[in-house]
């Protein structure tokens, strides 16, 4: 099978590959605490195990993975949900919670955005119809960031610029509580990285996870929302294998759909 990784295409082979179809991926994400248990690298391996997956499928090429992102300070009420006391006096940036024995590496937003206006610059000089930021961190400041450079591009270069973070909603079934670190996240690293997921890290099964003590968190929280005893509802100690390739099968399918729908709008 051909590979779509561009770092190991020579020249000639990037110029037929792009002229067979004009479509490149770029994955990205922080190197971000996720709990004991999983990669450092969660957010950037996930997008680019899914960016490979839906270029083998739509044709085009991926390019190295950005294992870079940005996030912010969180404020006071997402904090308290977590179970913090005086979260009013914190400066927690990201999911970088005191008892974590080692801080991710976020960069500042205008230097994160820097680093994507560069790729992107190099990618219209290579002359790509499609450009695909395949996100895989959901902070606020890092959307936007990207979604900003996506509209600018996309209007003022001859290249289409889109981005997405693969979508592991199947369509059955209730909504998935995604959240950080927990039972979704694990079992997503469970089926694309099962070697380096260690969910034997956390403490036997019955034993509380809080959130103030392991960095992870429910998705309720980010909304303020707080649990009954300040631990995670949906546990990662119940990630499975099986239930992660149900969510990167969705997460692959939708991402292909996209990107094909979108590339068919060039034509």
């Amino acid at each position: 099978m051909r590979t779509v990784q561009m770092e190991f295409l020579r020249p000639d082979e990037i110029i037929a590959e792009r002229d067979r179809k004009s479509i490149v991926y770029l994955p990205v994400g922080p190197l971000e605490w996720h709990g004991p248990a999983m990669p450092f690298g969660t957010d950037p391996l996930m997008a680019e195990f899914c960016a490979r997956k839906a270029a083998e499928i739509t044709g085009g090429v991926v390019a190295p993975t950005l294992f870079f992102g940005t996030e912010c300070d969180r404020p006071a009420y997402i904090l308290e949900a977590k179970g913090f006391e005086h979260p009013e006096d914190m400066y927690v940036i990201g999911m970088d919670v005191p008892n974590n024995n080692l801080k991710s590496f976020y960069a500042r937003e205008e230097i994160f955005a820097l680093m994507i206006r560069e790729q992107l610059r190099f990618f219209v000089q290579t002359g790509y119809k499609l450009i695909v930021i395949v996100n895989g961190h959901g902070a606020w400041g890092q959307k936007g960031s990207i979604q900003r450079l996506c509209t600018e591009f996309s209007n003022e270069t001859s290249s289409k610029v889109i981005t997405m973070m693969p979508v592991i909603q199947p369509e059955d079934g209730p909504v998935l509580d995604f959240g950080h670190g927990t039972k979704c996240e694990a079992s997503l690293m469970c089926y694309v990285r099962p070697d380096d997921t260690k969910l034997d890290e956390y403490p036997p099964r019955e034993v509380p996870l809080k959130y103030t003590d392991y960095g992870i968190a429910d998705d309720f929280v980010f909304e303020g929302k707080r649990s009954e005893n300040d631990c995670v509802k949906y546990d990662p100690r119940d990630a499975s294998y099986e239930f992660g390739e149900k969510l990167v099968k969705t997460a692959i399918d939708t991402l292909t759909s996209f990107v094909e729908d979108e590339y068919a709008k060039l034509s």
